[in-house]
């Protein structure tokens, strides 16, 4: 039988507890840690707690717990941790200096709506570490007492109404400050600079940050001379090879069709022309034109790398993951189109991580497909099956996926995943050739973030609205939070793209999270050069000789994806300002260093923006966007990232 008078270490959180903490004391008088954090608590914290005479550390976080803060809970003489945040906390702070030497290390109030003036008594925790009482309503100024903890080393006041100078007596020991979204003004105290922008901006416009570091936005007039002259270069060399790029690509498919047309002259014949006439209907299916099935269509071929230059507008084929191309004509509209090996049947082994599904590897060689997109890693192709259940099929190029045994041990390691925002992976097939390895998902509609996101040509739908693109920045949160927590495994890849957007509600699911597990050392470097392009790159992969995904290096790509759905632009873009072109991270930085992080935002919002609680919240997503792509040391993980897009 459990005796309650022996519990010394009580770790409740994570359940479904509701209703009010109970009064209880000799019970739990050998208690020294309690933690009933991520629960459905309410009303106030006992008074009692603050009795128990060995406890040191106390997690009450993550609850809805309000009324006054029970202060008696700073100054008990045993604790050294205390997590009260993400609660409903209110009013002023009355603190007033304990008689006793405390022990207090880490004292967290951050996300509750605690206001009034910051307590000067603060400065008599002179154990504290971590303080962090971000995201309330406090205002006044600082109090210069801080100065006196010596042994503080993070501090957070960001996201409320604090005004007037920083605090020049701040100690030294600081590696971690935050003040931004507050009202401050004056001069950057000097021992202060040593942080970056962002832990100043957004918010403080009429704060002055004299020489900040290399990169921030408020050089010097000669420094931002140079980098105005090194912006003009680098926008000369992209547009240079921009324009060759497109030259290439031009004269390569005027060769492709020059060659194409030849063969179709030498070999399509009246005979090929009858066949097709006669092709089962059934094997026609297609939003944009015909597809047609890979036993209908027989054709002469001709040999074709697999980086072959393919037309922009090519949106349909049959399916067959094989490197013979043929250049097909259609009876029935008069034109041709470019298909992708539509005659052999898959003869290798086809392998299920579920057992939800079964079909046979004829059944999908011969189904009706339509290419979605091509990346460095292969093609992928939308199939449908003749029982009508669709999957997202992605056939891996040559030379990509490791070797069988490897790929088969990675590719167990993602069965039976179920998760509401991670696409899941059903299976893969393994064909005799090195070029027939493909990977099967759940097919996902309506499409991807970035065809609903960017204002181009072909968006699907009208912009969407900020309550969306929040639930949707969520949703990439939580399905993150599952793979690196539950399963373990980064990314590698994430960006707009494969960020899939599933039904009415826009749910947004991850996918693509397995390919750097089941591709070679050298496709993964490829993958991730890839990826950089399109600017979500972390900076320590960019340095990297040998880059390799990690969790910290998703964060980045996910802040970079939250300056997307802030700003409505594409990261790979070359934004335009009044120094030139820059990438969307630098242009978002330098905007907000001005002061004018606000006109950051998508203009589609404009409309919302007159709404007082969105644009706070508009503005807390960027201060959380611009934490995640910091340098790696001060890049928070991916569970604190999506704990703090959740309490929004």
């Amino acid at each position: 039988m459990l005796k309650w008078g022996n519990i010394e270490f009580l770790d409740l959180s994570q359940n479904r507890l509701t209703g009010n903490i109970p009064e209880v004391t000799a019970q739990f008088l050998r208690l020294y840690h309690l933690n009933l954090s991520s629960n459905t608590l309410t009303g106030s914290i006992p008074k009692v707690i603050s009795q128990f005479p060995k406890i040191t550390v106390l997690d009450l976080s993550f609850n809805q717990l309000d009324g006054p803060l029970l202060t008696s809970l700073l100054t008990m003489p045993t604790i050294e941790e205390l997590h009260l945040q993400n609660n409903a906390f209110v009013g002023s702070i009355d603190f007033s200096p304990p008689a006793n030497t405390p022990k207090l290390r880490v004292l967290d109030l951050s996300h509750n709506q605690l206001a009034g003036y910051f307590p000067d008594g603060f400065g008599s925790l002179i154990a504290l570490q971590v303080l962090d009482i971000s995201g309330n309503n406090f205002s006044g100024s600082l109090p210069t007492s801080m100065g006196n903890v010596s042994s503080l080393t993070s501090l957070d006041v960001s996201e409320n109404h604090f005004s007037g100078e920083l605090p020049k007596n701040l100690p030294n020991s600081l590696q971690s400050f935050n003040a931004s979204l507050n009202d401050f003004f004056g001069v950057v105290p000097e021992n202060l600079r040593k942080f970056s922008l962002s832990s100043f901006y957004p918010g403080n416009s009429q704060l002055q940050f004299p020489n900040p570091p290399s990169g921030s936005g408020q050089a010097s007039t000669e420094k931002h001379k140079s980098r105005q002259l090194k912006t003009i270069i680098k926008v000369v060399i992209i547009v240079a090879c921009v324009v060759v790029l497109v030259v290439l690509i031009m004269l390569a498919i005027f060769v492709f069709y020059l060659r194409a047309s030849r063969n179709s002259q030498a070999h399509v014949t009246d005979k090929d022309i009858r066949r097709q006439t006669q092709s089962n209907p059934s094997g026609f299916s297609s939003r944009e034109g015909a597809v047609v099935s890979a036993q209908d269509v027989t054709a002469a071929s001709r040999k074709a790398s697999s980086s072959e230059v393919i037309s922009a507008d090519e949106k349909t084929t049959g399916f067959s993951p094989s490197k013979t191309s043929h250049f097909t004509w259609s009876p029935e509209s008069g034109e041709s189109y470019t298909a992708e090996s539509l005659a052999d049947n898959l003869a290798g082994e086809l392998f299920f991580l579920d057992d939800t599904i079964s079909f046979t590897a004829e059944e999908l060689s011969r189904a009706p497909a339509e290419v979605l997109g091509r990346s460095s890693h292969g093609t992928s192709y939308r199939a449908t099956l003749d029982n009508g259940l669709l999957l997202t099929v992605k056939w891996l190029r040559e030379g990509v996926a490791k070797q069988r045994k490897d790929f088969t041990k990675e590719a167990k390691k993602f069965a039976n995943i179920r998760h509401p925002n991670v696409v899941g992976l059903r299976g893969y097939y393994w064909g005799p050739t090195q070029h027939e390895k493909l990977i099967l998902s759940d097919y996902i509609s309506p499409g991807s973030l970035s065809s609903f996101l960017y204002d181009r040509p072909g968006r699907k739908g009208p912009p969407l609205t900020w309550p969306q693109r929040l639930k949707i920045s969520v949703d990439i949160a939580r399905g993150l939070n599952y793979l690196h927590f539950d399963r373990e495994v980064p990314h590698g890849n994430l960006k707009a793209t494969n960020i899939l957007l599933d039904g009415p509600d826009l749910n947004a699911r991850v996918g693509d999270y397995c390919l750097h597990r089941l591709m070679t050392q050298a496709g993964t470097i490829e993958q991730i050069l890839d990826a950089g392009v399109l600017g979500y790159r972390a900076p320590e992969l960019a340095a990297s000789k040998k880059p390799v995904p990690s969790f910290k290096s998703d964060v980045y790509a996910f802040g970079v994806i939250l300056l997307e759905v802030l700003t409505g632009k594409c990261a790979g873009d070359v934004v335009s300002g009044e120094d030139g072109g820059v990438d969307l991270t630098d242009w978002v930085r330098l905007k907000v260093a001005e002061g004018g992080g606000f006109y950051c935002f998508d203009n589609a919002l404009s409309s919302e923006m007159g709404n007082q609680t969105i644009e706070k919240q508009m503005k807390e997503v960027l201060a959380i966007a611009l934490r995640c792509i910091r340098s790696v040391s001060e890049r928070p993980g991916i569970k604190t990232v999506y704990e703090d897009l959740s309490s929004i």
